[in-house]
């Protein structure tokens, strides 16, 4: 079908105001009550004002088009509810000088100013109205708010935004190094959890250890008996004992993994239990049952859902099919997976069972693979992850290389490395190359593609290859830290004449981001 140059006009001149909108919501209306700052206006704006949020931002970029009505909205409600603080705008196309001084790498920057272009902080918080207000709404607050009423306490703790951290201060206890430590920490942690004390006498009879204060962490979304109380020892001047407290329980114990939550729950340092739903009632059926274990396993394991809908694709970050509902285990320290067998439909009444042999070690992590090869047709040896060991750990020098196939190094390398390999042909050495992106292997560094690494013969430490990238610096390589010390060139080294690579440098494994399809990632 053809269209008349009156349809392609009409078609065209949509798109060019669809765009044009578009590009127009990075910036905020002239009629909002956002601050357009410039290099002249911005020193002196910032020194008026006691709370400023700054978005450092260009007018193309999609992030900030996204960003735009929410910064608007937020700055709109804030004039009325709390004039003390302002948002402001800093276009980077314009003002680059400015942008410069703040060393603004990326669109948007959030940065958060107290009443001087020195004390700046980073905005922390997630990119949406709501959270905007409650973040800068809570600078402006003491760090630890005094509760008299307890009917004030339970009226906050039935609508909360976040965790809420309660000391509950029996008479007489003041002065105590525990109420001064409680008051520092909350200064160092109040804009991420709500501080609050107390001498309730209700507050003090529940939950009061003796002469003591004690602490309570209260969760968004669940109920007051759901509350975790601080049993360990008087904290007194030991800060640590609260952070650590406060960081275990202000977790849901079901809570939501995303891109908001993700670092939080990544940076807690214990296993990671996930349960993948494509259904809220398929979250509903399964929560009773995890809630149960995560209070069974508090501090040892966190446990979280996930919407596959949104991101489903981090199953194969974790080894597992796009298949759900589904459960698996993620122990960060080790980065082993452990999921529950997907050959059938997944059973929630299953899942305590699987949690309990995974704390007594007695389940076996999935190995990410390639098949291995029915059989090897060049003289690289292909190695995958379900024989990685094997391999290594035969009674030869191993020489492998581990590698992306989206890297330009490595593709570079490869016709070097097929020579090395040709060289020791026949002898104790087995040169090899494996696709990391593909398969899961233990006890290797991958820091950049390609990593090469000798695995000698007589099973000591591997040693890591980091000189030039010629056949004879290789060769050289394996026969001097080689336990075999196997010779490639024997009598005939002075004939072949060294090939070299060009370049040293190595492409960081996150490079694949760049190479791999676009989806929503946590």
């Amino acid at each position: 079908m053809q269209l008349s140059i009156r349809t392609i006009t009409s078609v065209l001149a949509a798109i060019t105001n669809i765009v044009s909108v578009r590009a127009e919501d990075a910036v905020a209306p002239e009629d909002s009550a956002v601050v357009k700052l410039t290099q002249d206006t911005f020193k002196e704006f910032i020194e008026s004002n006691p709370y400023v949020l700054a978005e450092f931002f260009a007018p193309w970029c999609g992030h900030c088009k996204r960003l735009g009505p929410e910064f608007a909205s937020a700055a709109d409600s804030l004039v009325e509810t709390h004039p003390e603080i302002k948002l402001a705008q800093i276009d980077c196309t314009e003002e680059r000088d400015l942008c410069a001084d703040f060393e603004i790498r990326g669109y948007p920057t959030l940065k958060v100013f107290k009443g001087d272009t020195e004390n700046i902080s980073d905005y922390p918080g997630q990119r949406s109205s709501d959270s905007i207000q409650s973040y800068m709404v809570k600078l402006t607050l003491p760090a630890v708010q005094v509760f008299t009423d307890g009917k004030e306490i339970d009226a906050k703790v039935g609508d909360l935004t976040e965790s809420f951290i309660l000391q509950i201060l029996p008479e007489g206890a003041e002065e105590s190094a525990s109420n001064t430590t409680f008051y520092d920490v909350a200064n160092k942690y109040k804009e991420h959890f709500t501080f609050a004390s107390t001498s309730d006498k209700d507050y003090v009879k529940k939950y009061a250890n003796g002469k003591k204060p004690s602490y309570v962490v209260f969760r968004k979304g669940e109920t007051v008996d759901d509350a975790s109380v601080y049993k360990g020892e008087d904290i007194g001047e030991e800060a640590d004992r609260l952070v650590e407290f406060i960081d275990v329980e202000s977790k849901p114990l079901f809570g939501e993994i995303n891109g908001a939550t993700y670092q939080a729950y990544t940076s807690a340092g214990i296993p990671l239990a996930y349960y993948f739903y494509s259904s809220t009632e398929e979250r509903d059926d399964a929560e009773p049952i995890i809630k149960k274990l995560a209070k069974k396993y508090r501090g040892e394991l966190n446990f979280v859902g996930l919407d596959a809908a949104q991101f489903g694709l981090h199953a194969q970050n974790l080894n597992m099919q796009e298949e759900f509902p589904l459960f698996v285990i993620h122990d960060l320290e080790s980065n082993k997976k452990y999921g529950i067998d997907q050959s059938k439909e997944l059973d929630n009444n299953d899942i305590p069972q699987f949690v309990q042999k995974f704390k007594a070690g007695k389940l076996d992590p999935i190995v990410k693979s390639e098949p291995i090869p029915e059989s090897q047709n060049s003289s690289v040896y292909h190695l995958v992850g379900a024989e990685h060991d094997a391999i290594v750990n035969s009674k030869k020098d191993v020489f492998v290389k581990y590698y992306a196939p989206w890297c330009g190094h490595c593709k570079k390398l490869a016709p070097v490395f097929e020579e090395l390999a040709s060289l020791f042909e026949g002898k104790d050495v087995i040169v090899a190359e494996i696709d990391h992106t593909q398969n899961d292997v233990e006890g290797v560094e991958i820091q950049g593609y390609p990593t090469l690494v000798l695995f000698p013969a007589d099973g000591s430490e591997p040693v890591y290859y980091e000189e030039d990238r010629s056949l004879e610096s290789m060769a050289e390589f394996i026969k001097e830290h080689g336990s075999l010390k196997i010779d490639a060139f024997g009598d005939a080294k002075e004939e072949v004449e060294s090939t070299a690579t060009g370049a040293q440098e190595t492409e960081a494994p996150e490079a694949a981001a760049e190479n791999e399809n676009a989806h929503d990632e946590l």
